[in-house]
């Protein structure tokens, strides 16, 4: 490695950097500013607290208070770092390598300044000065022998962010194949969510509730013991030995569980390998260093050898020897004849040649042109994932107690899935302009009314909308039945519900238009304004909605004071707040028609010219 070429990319990535935050103007100077100062007093208290906790606390306790403590530290670390990792999936170089393939600069070197410039992130900046910390407090506080914990730390740290390194690159290999590379990270994000969404899972289902009715069995025992006693059915003697007896029984029975609970964790350490920097620290606590010795060369190891791999992998990527899928280039073969040249079925426009009843030919074509990319898009199966998982996790609690639920409040639940689809569904509705990217141009081109351009954009989420929402109102239709007045006007209310939220999203993704990266829901060079506009959106957005409730509130307040009389206040109400909200809905697409075309010029800048 050239000592010289590594100075100079280090000072331009520093440049770059730096440029990057000089970008958002003077208002994102200033919030960037609260957030590093922010950030460095956490990092900073984190040092002290955790130095304090292993000079004062953790020395007198057991090495399996120490393997649990790193166990907490160590789980914390691995789920921070794969939020970021599902966030930075496909590895983003901070140094372009083609532009520096044709200098005579070492490619080893802007690999490894890619590579260092990669650990600079939150995680890192909180977990890694913490678990540093509490290492040095425990050698002041303990033995010196603990001072192995801060090596097996960071050898750890190394580890995972070099395996992470060349997953990460192992997916950029793949962005010729845009298809297949989208489907990938699509997968590996659901399998991380619905790994974290495990514990919510098992909270819902609760496994412990035996060990609960254990606890209350004992205390109604105790009780009736009592009881006896106090009617003079037993002496006190043997009131005092039964009680003794069966606290006894208790105790032993709490001791055998803590003792299971202890050789679990203890061998579920040893078999796993996030356990070994816990099992190392917690054996360097009993004055056994070997098994910390060897989980830091294994972890060194690993790390090196994922490193050298990413760095081959790289190489191959940037000097042809990977084709679109990722593997070895094929030898050329003979072209196809005419004859042998097929149209594949789903090229044949049939979809796209339908029609929409009430609806002009242009909004009908860019509807259904936009259901076919949504329903194709990778980011949008990331973004549908949200309510199915809302959907098992509500549906579980609803299965448990659904029938407690009062009749007047059993609309409301439906009411809260159709907010909730919306919510998750908000990233796309309020940047539809966005997710087009280079395609907008199409749209500025075309002799469409711009408020067919609208509506087509509206129509294509539909189905999506209603597709997610459906099985959550067959869900509670079928555990907590409504009212079959109040299940009739659960359509015509999630149609109120969904115009509303168009009108909003619509006028969103004209004035707060934001490129996004191809591929994925994130962002290119998001300026604050924009930012602050969505996030407005979003909290506002349960006051967009409210109007479609007060059908449920005439009607319960008419039944407090029982003047509704068995008449279906709440469907003729919902009733009519769908059409007014019909005719609010025609009225603002045709206006915002006329501010997208004054504001496509602005819009086409921000999400094709910025985007490539």
């Amino acid at each position: 490695m050239n000592w010289q070429h590594f100075l100079t990319f280090l000072w331009l990535r520093w440049r770059l950097f730096a440029n990057q935050l000089t970008r958002g103007g003077i208002v994102g100077q200033i919030i960037l500013g609260i957030g590093v100062v922010s950030v460095g007093l956490l990092t900073i208290t984190l040092i002290v607290t955790s130095c304090l906790l292993g000079y004062f606390i953790l020395p007198e306790q057991q090495p399996i208070v120490i393997l649990l403590v790193w166990d907490g530290i160590v789980l914390g670390f691995l789920m921070s770092w794969i939020i970021g990792l599902v966030a930075e999936l496909q590895r983003a170089e901070a140094l372009s390598l083609e532009k520096f393939l044709h200098l005579p600069v070492s490619l080893s070197s802007v690999f490894v300044l890619n590579y260092l410039s990669s650990l600079f992130c939150l995680t890192i900046v909180l977990f890694v000065p913490a678990m540093i910390g509490m290492s040095i407090g425990l050698v002041f506080g303990k033995s010196w022998m603990l001072a192995l914990q801060v090596p097996l730390a960071l050898s750890f740290v190394f580890m995972i962010t070099a395996l992470s390194y060349q997953f990460q690159g192992w997916v950029a290999s793949l962005k010729m194949d845009e298809r297949r590379r989208r489907t990938i990270i699509v997968v590996v994000t659901i399998v991380f969510i619905l790994i974290f969404q495990l514990p919510n899972l098992i909270n819902i289902y609760q496994p412990w509730r035996i060990d609960d009715e254990h606890k209350s069995d004992v205390t109604k025992q105790l009780a009736e013991l009592k009881r006896a006693e106090t009617d003079k059915e037993i002496t006190p003697e043997e009131y005092k030995k039964r009680v003794s007896d069966l606290l006894h029984a208790e105790k032993d029975r709490n001791e055998s569980w803590m003792r299971w609970a202890q050789d679990t964790a203890w061998l579920a350490n040893m078999v796993l390998p996030i356990g070994w920097l816990p099992w190392g620290s917690a054996a360097a606590m009993e004055g056994n260093p070997w098994p910390g010795l060897g989980a830091l060369a294994l972890f060194t190891l690993v790390g090196v050898g994922s490193l050298w791999r990413s760095y081959c992998t790289t190489l191959l990527m940037y000097t042809g020897g990977y084709s679109a899928g990722g593997a070895a280039l094929p030898t050329p073969t003979e072209p196809a004849t005419p004859a042998e040249k097929t149209e594949p079925a789903d090229l044949i426009p049939y979809f796209l040649e339908r029609t929409i009843p009430g609806v002009s030919e242009q909004a009908a074509v860019i509807g259904l042109a936009g259901l076919r990319s949504l329903l194709r898009a990778p980011e949008v199966k990331m973004v549908l994932l949200s309510p199915i998982i809302m959907l098992v996790l509500f549906g579980g609690l609803l299965f448990r107690g659904g029938t407690d639920i009062p009749q007047p409040l059993r609309p409301l639940i439906i009411y809260g899935a159709m907010a909730m689809t919306l919510f998750t569904l908000g990233q796309i509705g309020g940047n539809q302009f966005g997710f087009d990217r280079a395609a907008f141009r199409i749209f500025v081109l075309s002799p469409a009314p711009r408020q067919d351009i609208l509506l087509g954009k509206n129509l294509a989420l539909a189905p999506i909308v209603f597709g997610l929402t459906l099985p959550v109102v067959a869900i509670v239709t079928i555990l907590v039945p409504p009212r079959i007045d109040h299940l009739l006007a659960l359509p015509m209310q999630a149609m109120s519900m969904y115009l509303i939220w168009c009108i909003v999203q619509n006028f969103l993704s004209i004035v707060a238009p934001m490129p996004v990266a191809t591929g994925s829901l994130k962002p290119l060079s998001p300026r604050y304004l924009p930012m602050l506009m969505h996030l407005a959106a979003t909290l506002t957005m349960p006051i967009a909605l409210s109007p479609t409730l007060l059908p449920w509130g005439v009607e319960a307040g008419l039944v407090w004071l029982g003047w509704t009389g068995g008449f279906p206040i709440a469907l003729l109400l919902t009733a009519l707040v769908c059409g007014a909200v019909i005719v609010l809905y025609r009225i603002m697409l045709a206006w915002e028609g006329d501010l997208l075309q004054r504001n496509e010029q602005a819009i086409l800048e921000a999400v094709v010219a910025k985007a490539e």
